[in-house]
């Protein structure tokens, strides 16, 4: 975790100084802070601990989630790293809170493992009831990288295939493009799927009274396979923040909420 309580007061881990008594935001319980030239400064529990703020989180993750809210910051616009949301139940943690200038708030969760859609659509609906606009940010898989190719402005994939909460990602932003977070450059790319076909050639045959009989060829969408298009990459900085929103939908293995959503807006792009 990057943030601790230092008495009543919020402090991240990149800024505190080993001493002081530093306590978590949710169980109170005793922190350690761990600063070094390699690893993300954080806070871990001092063990044994079954708080649900102690699980394990990835060097990457913790990475992603100080890029994007200095980035913000760094626009003039207040971001906070792990901001509890009051009146949201369960985890109230958002990865990273902004607020537009005119007061609007928005959780960006950067999602590095899978989470199921039971929980993802849960934690979105909460979000919708209390009117925080919300952005779910992928990570990019490594084999992107090596199963695509380059394209110009971006990258190419021809069989992706995406995790299911990528699919819910691409159907609640209305199919406008997936921002996608890319932990090698610590930039931002934006996603499009589309259909991958696959093709099947036509054959001839005799069948048992000799007569030649054809089947011609055809094409069938893939169900395990899209076309991924990656756009960018875009440095942070050169991102802002817009709020659309949407309505409720449903399909038949997912569902979203209407309300509130955030997307990037590139203001320029690095090229390849």
């Amino acid at each position: 975790m990057l943030v601790a309580k230092l008495g009543e007061q919020r402090v991240e881990a990149v800024e505190a100084t080993k001493g002081p008594a530093y306590h978590c935001p949710e169980c109170s319980g005793e922190l350690i802070l761990k600063q070094g030239r390699i690893v993300v400064a954080h806070f871990a529990h001092r063990p044994p601990t079954d708080c649900g703020w102690s699980r394990g989180e990835t060097v990457a993750h913790m990475a992603a989630k100080r890029v994007t809210a200095q980035s913000i910051r760094e626009r003039g616009q207040r971001a906070e790293l792990e901001f509890v949301i009051a009146g949201l139940a369960g985890d109230r943690r958002a990865d990273v809170a902004a607020w537009s200038p005119s007061g609007r708030l928005v959780a960006l969760e950067l999602q590095h493992t899978p989470i199921g859609l039971p929980e993802i659509e849960r934690r979105a609906f909460s979000y919708a009831r209390a009117g925080v606009a919300q952005m779910w940010i992928p990570f990019i898989a490594p084999s992107v990288w090596t199963n695509g190719r380059p394209m110009v402005g971006g990258w190419f994939v021809e069989r992706y295939s995406p995790r299911p909460f990528e699919k819910w990602v691409q159907g609640f932003t209305m199919k406008r493009g997936t921002w996608m977070y890319d932990p090698r450059r610590r930039a931002f790319w934006v996603g499009t799927m589309a259909d991958h076909m696959l093709h099947h050639e036509g054959s001839n045959w005799y069948d048992s009274g000799g007569e030649e009989q054809y089947s011609d060829s055809y094409e069938r969408q893939s169900k395990r396979y899209r076309e991924l298009t990656l756009i960018g990459p875009y440095e942070p900085g050169d991102l802002l923040i817009k709020v659309t929103m949407r309505r409720a939908y449903h399909v038949r293995d997912y569902s979203w909420p209407a309300g509130p959503f955030a997307e990037f807006v590139a203001a320029r792009s690095t090229t390849l």
